[in-house]
């Protein structure tokens, strides 16, 4: 039994950081998946947590969890759940689901902003359609924006 469950281990954790790794890469995200830590639940479960870290890592974890039809984390194993938001323990919040019989959790702590604020962009100068002294100017001589001139027959 002790096999089977480092085998399960390894498969969520395996299936885990690939999902994440797509999800980052698709969407240029740079949230990492630094550290893994293996416990166990009150109840016995094995648990595999880790701290998602990097710039906007509360945004990239909010569209992972959102974006589960395309990255999805749970087999079709009895037992497997589906990912949900943990708020229970202060100071973080996690998203967890159990798949093959293991608990996975990926957290942030509530320290950590949404999203990176971006530089602001300079404002762009007032540009006139309309020349200084008033009037239109002609459209230059490559362009066909004469009149042309019909002729009717009667």
């Amino acid at each position: 039994m002790p096999g089977t469950r480092s085998s399960a281990l390894t498969d969520a954790r395996l299936t885990t950081l690939h999902a994440w790794n797509l999800h980052t890469h698709t969407r240029n995200l740079r949230a990492r998946i630094p550290d893994w830590r293996t416990t166990t639940t009150p109840d016995g479960t094995p648990l595999l947590t880790a701290e998602v870290a990097g710039p906007g890592a509360a945004h990239a974890l909010r569209l992972f969890a959102a974006d589960q039809e395309n990255f999805p984390l749970t087999g079709r194993s009895p037992g497997d759940l589906r990912p949900v938001w943990d708020v229970d323990v202060p100071g973080r919040t996690a998203l967890v689901w159990r798949s093959g019989g293991v608990w996975v959790e990926l957290w942030h702590p509530d320290t950590v902003t949404d999203l990176p604020h971006p530089a602001p962009v300079p404002a762009r100068p007032a540009v006139s359609s309309r020349p200084a002294g008033g009037r239109l100017s002609r459209a230059s001589g490559r362009l066909p924006f004469g009149r042309r001139r019909t002729t009717r027959t009667p």
